[in-house]
């Protein structure tokens, strides 16, 4: 991976009472960067070993007509009044979140049925035999994706309801956000990650500059830059990443403060409480060896964070994969986030990325009308918006470069104005397009993120810590092109 290294002769400064960290030299950024790329070329192998044919597997099985059968059986449940009502009367806080009912029940059942299989031959014969790995992981991922999916956007739902507020007040006080910080331990998903680094850093950020997941140094449609964000994502995953962000915020924002405790509790559990305490329980009471137990913590605890690490990896790189500045340098949001219309494996407005990042309060049930209220500013900024394909297969689309695919089948231009050619040539563009590079943003941007911020506060641009984190995310000074191939029939400003 070639990398241009930073100047590491500029001496430090003093902001207020920070002192901004040295650079590394250029040696250790690159081989610091060479180390990053191969650890994420392992969790990209893993992925192939592990989990590729489940997903791929489990996808196909869908799609050439398991729905057609499947569907309306799930159909029935989820539209049954009796159900819909039980879940309002019992289980959530509003008729709106009844939605979600019957997919959590149905992933519930799944997985403590398929982990009470693992645990038994586990217990009875101390391994776990291939095909039962396979298994389990085909159940993991789910019909058409729709169990790591639905676990995943459930924790999401309910990390942006803090403490539980998706639920009935015995539920809340009791358990709290039931996915998030419960059923979250099977896919791989630290207590309060969601809550903490998920609103606080990528949704406060809008993806932007200090967001653990941040990736505008990077090429969007370059498999070797994926494999630096895989290692980025894998950090993001552990909640070590956000966790450093929230304790060098802490002193000078009270919420950076709470998150940085509330997000260690959650590491605390993830890493140190559930582990010892199931160990416990297999060596200590079950009687397995501990090579075997140990065994079974890898493929049934720490494989399915190294699987959902790389799906969010691939995912994000869609739902953000484009950038654009308006004539202010400010970041345009409807080329900045992706929209997805009549898509298969849409889950409550998830494809809407747009709205979900900068309308939050439009519910999944409003979409359609707020859809309608956005046109003209897509027209205008020629947006971010495709149809009739998947999240997955966007992110593939780009990182293979078929901007002619894109461009013809499916980006939608709201205006009518653009060839296909043009419109391949401005994806490639916005695809390739940097803020900086990776290594000024992973040496200099990220370790100086609070004095960054504070030289806003003492020159009056901003008047406190929080507004200024939102203000360097959301601004940028003029982008860094990519070698792009290619060409617009027709010279055009967009």
């Amino acid at each position: 991976v070639k990398k241009m290294c930073i100047s590491s002769n500029a001496p430090p400064r003093l902001v207020g009472q920070i002192q901004r960290k040295p650079l590394p030299k250029p040696a250790e950024q690159a081989f610091t960067v060479r180390c990053r790329f191969i650890m994420g070329s392992i969790l990209a192998a893993n992925f192939a070993v592990f989990w590729a044919v489940p997903v791929f597997g489990m996808g196909q099985v869908w799609k050439l007509g398991l729905y057609k059968i499947l569907r309306p059986i799930f159909n029935f449940f989820d539209q049954n009044t009796l159900l819909r009502s039980f879940a309002k009367t019992f289980v959530y806080s509003k008729e709106l979140y009844t939605d979600f009912f019957v997919l959590s029940i149905f992933l519930a059942l799944q997985n403590f049925t398929a982990l009470g299989v693992a645990l038994y031959w586990q217990i009875k014969y101390e391994y776990l035999p291939w095909w039962l790995v396979f298994a389990y992981y085909c159940q993991w991922v789910g019909l058409g994706g729709r169990g790591m999916g639905g676990a995943y956007t459930l924790s999401h739902k309910e990390g942006h309801h803090r403490g539980g507020g998706l639920y009935k007040n015995w539920i809340a006080s009791s358990f709290g956000n039931v996915w998030e910080n419960w059923m979250g331990f099977l896919y791989g998903i630290v207590p309060y990650n969601f809550s903490t680094s998920h609103v606080f850093l990528h949704h406060k950020l809008n993806g932007g500059k200090g967001d653990a997941m941040y990736q505008w140094d990077l090429d969007r449609s370059s498999w070797s830059d994926l494999m630096l964000f895989q290692y980025r994502v894998m950090v993001y995953m552990t909640g070590w990443s956000s966790l450093e962000t929230f304790r060098a915020l802490a002193d000078s924002n009270t919420v950076m403060a709470k998150n940085y405790k509330m997000l260690l509790k959650g590491m605390v559990m993830y890493w140190i409480v559930c582990p010892i305490a199931s160990l416990s329980l297999l060596i200590g009471v079950a009687g397995c060896s501990v090579i075997s137990s140990l065994k079974f913590m890898f493929y049934i605890w720490f494989e399915p964070m190294c699987g959902m690490a790389f799906f969010l990896a691939l995912i994000n790189f869609a739902f953000h994969a484009f950038i654009e500045l308006d004539e202010n340098g400010r970041h345009v949001a409807c080329v900045n986030s992706t929209v997805i219309f009549d898509g298969d494996d849409d889950y409550w407005g998830e494809d809407d990325h747009m709205a979900h990042h900068y309308y939050t309060n439009v519910s999944h049930r409003d979409l359609p009308a707020h859809q309608q209220t956005q046109h003209e500013e897509w027209k205008k900024f020629t947006a971010s918006c495709f149809k009739k394909l998947s999240i997955v297969e966007l992110a593939i689309f780009i990182l293979l470069k078929e901007w002619k695919r894109l461009a013809t089948h499916h980006f939608v231009d709201f205006s009518g104005k653009l060839s296909v050619d043009e419109i391949a040539h401005l994806l490639e563009v916005r695809a390739k397009r940097k803020e900086m590079d990776y290594e000024t943003y992973e040496f200099d941007y990220l370790p100086n993120l609070k004095a960054n911020a504070m030289d806003l506060v003492n020159d009056g641009t901003c008047r406190n810590v929080g507004e200024a984190l939102k203000h360097l995310a959301h601004t940028s000074t003029p982008l860094m092109e990519g070698d792009v191939a290619q060409t617009s029939s027709k010279k055009k400003q967009h």
